[in-house]
C-alpha cells in the first residue's frame, strides 16, 4: 500500500506500509468474539485493582531457584547441606525462618531427605547459569492466577512448627506454575537464544495484534495476562496490567483502507529486587515497569485493524500468551494448597 501521511497537519513522504499478520499472529488464536474495529476499541485500558498480580523475584537459577535461602547471612542457594533430623529438632524459629522455600516445604512434609531441594539442585541450579534465567514464566502466571498469600505457620508430622513467608509460597507458587503443562496459547514467535534478530523465527508479535488484543483484553474484559516483552534473546515474562494508546498521525491509502501512526505505553507488573517476608500488594514495594512502543496499524475499508509494522525496532514484546489450564496442587506439590492462605484485597 502506498500513502501519504498527514501528522498534525504536515504531508510525510510515501511510504510502503503493507505487513498483515500471518497466522502466528491473528488475534482469534487468543481469543473469541474480539472487536476488531478501531473506533470502536479504548484508547486506555487497566485491570481492577482488586485484580493486581503480585511482585516477585524471578527466582534466579544462578542463585539456586528456589532453593535460594534468601532470609539469612551468607545468602545461599547452591551447595550447601541442610539440617538433619536432629538438627531440625533442635532449631529455634528464628533460625527455620532462614531456611529456603525448599526446605521448609520438605520438612513440612516430613521428608528430612528433602527431595525437592534435591531435585532443583540438579535440575534448575547453575551458578553458571545467564542472569535472566530463571522462572519468571511461572511467576507470571501464578500471579495472576492466585492473590498473593499470607505468611502461614504449619505444624510438620514431628510437631516442628515450619514458619513460610509470603515470597516463600509465592516461589513455591511459582516453580509448580513453570513446571506444569499449562497448554499455553500463544501469538508471535520467540526468539532463540543464540539467534540473531531479522530471521523468520525471530519475527515479534505483530503490532495489530498487539493493538487488538491489548484493547479487548485490557481495555474491554479487563483481564490481565502474560507478555514476554524483550524482543531479542533474552526471555522477561510480566503480568500485563493496563495500556494507553495515542494516535500520532493518520493516512489514506488505495480502495479506502487506512493507515494510523500509534504511540502505545504499556504496563506490567515488575519483579521484586528481594524477597519479603509480607506481601507486597498495596504496598510501596509492590513494582511496575511499562514499555514505549511506536508503529502503524493497518486498516481495511471498514475500519478494522488487520495487520501493522512496528517503527521501534528494541522496544515492544516478543509475544502475548496464556495458559489454557489452571495450575494444579499435584505430584512434588500436592500438598502446597495446605500452605497456601490468601491475603484480602
Amino acid at each position: 500500500m502506498r500513502i501519504r501521511w498527514f501528522l498534525f497537519g504536515v504531508t510525510m513522504p510515501l511510504m510502503s506500509l503493507a505487513a498483515p499478520w500471518d497466522g502466528y499472529n491473528d488475534p482469534k488464536r487468543f481469543g473469541d468474539g474480539y472487536e476488531f474495529r478501531f473506533e470502536a476499541l479504548p484508547l486506555k485500558g487497566e485491570i481492577e485493582s482488586k485484580d493486581l498480580p503480585w511482585s516477585e523475584i524471578y527466582w534466579p537459577r544462578k542463585y539456586g531457584s528456589i532453593n535460594l535461602r534468601w532470609n539469612g547471612t551468607p545468602r545461599v542457594g547452591i551447595g550447601y547441606s541442610s539440617p538433619t533430623k536432629d538438627e531440625v529438632l533442635k532449631m529455634s524459629q528464628e533460625e527455620l525462618r532462614k531456611l529456603s522455600p525448599t526446605e521448609k516445604y520438605d520438612l513440612y512434609r516430613g521428608r528430612y531427605d528433602y527431595p525437592l531441594k534435591n531435585l532443583i539442585s540438579r535440575v534448575d541450579s547453575s551458578a553458571r547459569a545467564p542472569d535472566w534465567s530463571g522462572i519468571c514464566d511461572g511467576w507470571t502466571v501464578a500471579a495472576i492466577q492466585f492473590r498473593e498469600p499470607r505468611p502461614v505457620t504449619r505444624v510438620n508430622p514431628d510437631g516442628v512448627m515450619i514458619p513460610f513467608a509470603s515470597s516463600d509460597i509465592k516461589g513455591l507458587l511459582s516453580y509448580t506454575a513453570a513446571r506444569q503443562p499449562l497448554d499455553s496459547i500463544v501469538v508471535g514467535r520467540y526468539c532463540p537464544v543464540g539467534l540473531s534478530l531479522g530471521l523468520p523465527n525471530c519475527r515479534d508479535i505483530n503490532p495489530g495484534t498487539y493493538h487488538v488484543i491489548l484493547a479487548n483484553e485490557i481495555g474491554i474484559r479487563k483481564t490481565s495476562f502474560p507478555g514476554e516483552v524483550d524482543p531479542g534473546k533474552e526471555m522477561w515474562n510480566q503480568p500485563i496490567i493496563g495500556y494507553e494508546f495515542t494516535v500520532l498521525g493518520s493516512a489514506a491509502g488505495a480502495g479506502g483502507s487506512r493507515a494510523l501512526r500509534i504511540h502505545s505505553t504499556l504496563h506490567y507488573v515488575e519483579e521484586l529486587e528481594w524477597p519479603q517476608w509480607e506481601p507486597v500488594t498495596g504496598t510501596s514495594s509492590w513494582a511496575s515497569g511499562k514499555q514505549e512502543s511506536d508503529y502503524i496499524l493497518e486498516l481495511d475499508s471498514e475500519g478494522r485493524i488487520t495487520g501493522g509494522t512496528w517503527l521501534t525496532k528494541y522496544s515492544h514484546p516478543d509475544l502475548f500468551w496464556r495458559p489454557t489450564r489452571k495450575v494444579e496442587f499435584k505430584g512434588e506439590f500436592d500438598r502446597l494448597g495446605e500452605l497456601y492462605e490468601s491475603i484480602e484485597i
